[in-house]
């Protein structure tokens, strides 16, 4: 939902998100999905309010905010804002289960979850731009493998993919792709050498970067 309403009118081939669990076809088809279990969202959920930690979970339509509601929306951003939905009556998974989840902890509150639930083998990423937000994935979720799937239908290769990235989430899709750029703005841990730069997002950094380095004038 995120990613479409950024793209606006322009429907992708194929789109790859909610940090690897999720992909679909140019036809919204789902082709690959990775869903929470309700073992892994009742862990979290207890956790969190246990220690007023805000915490969503994200389904097709939206973060649905499961753990402090009115704090998230004060932590987020306004284009973030707009997809919250309040979901303290934490309802949503009894129709599906969710993709991922996000929160806003601190570090030791972190630790201590993986201290009391070792066996769920949950990772949480920090957001691209720093503060307490995470996203929590899988052992096994990652933007790499599924783009992989993706190359596989298409009969592509690595050798033949430029990847953009600004978040830690995506050091190991820069690390496979053939041009590796990252956003001005982006995590330091990403900007390694021979990877080149693509201005933020909010100065439409991949698309200046498309037309200046990868797309070739039309001649007359």
């Amino acid at each position: 939902f995120a990613a479409r309403d950024a793209l606006g009118d322009f429907e992708p081939d194929y789109l790859v998100c909610a940090t690897g669990a999720l992909a679909q076809n140019h036809k919204r088809e789902i082709i690959h999905a990775n869903y929470m279990t309700q073992e892994e969202l009742y862990a979290l959920t207890d956790y969190c309010e246990d220690d007023e930690i805000p915490l969503n979970f994200v389904y097709d339509e939206g973060y649905h905010v499961y753990v402090e509601f009115e704090q998230m929306q004060r932590l987020v951003t306004d284009s973030s804002a707009k997809f919250l939905i309040d979901s303290q009556k934490q309802e949503r998974h009894l129709q599906s289960m969710p993709y991922v989840g996000c929160l806003y902890a601190q570090v030791h509150q972190l630790e201590g979850f993986q201290k009391k639930y070792p066996h769920l083998k949950l990772r949480f990423i920090p957001f691209a731009f720093g503060g307490c937000f995470y996203d929590i994935v899988h052992e096994c979720d990652d933007k790499a493998h599924t783009v992989a799937r993706v190359l596989e239908l298409l009969g592509l290769s690595w050798q033949q993919t430029a990847a953009f990235g600004d978040g830690l989430n995506d050091e190991k899709l820069l690390a496979c792709a053939a041009m590796p750029v990252v956003m001005e703005n982006g995590a330091e841990k990403l900007k390694l050498p021979g990877r080149m730069t693509a201005p933020p997002c909010e100065k439409d950094g991949v698309a200046a970067f498309l037309e200046q380095n990868l797309l070739t004038p039309a001649t007359a």
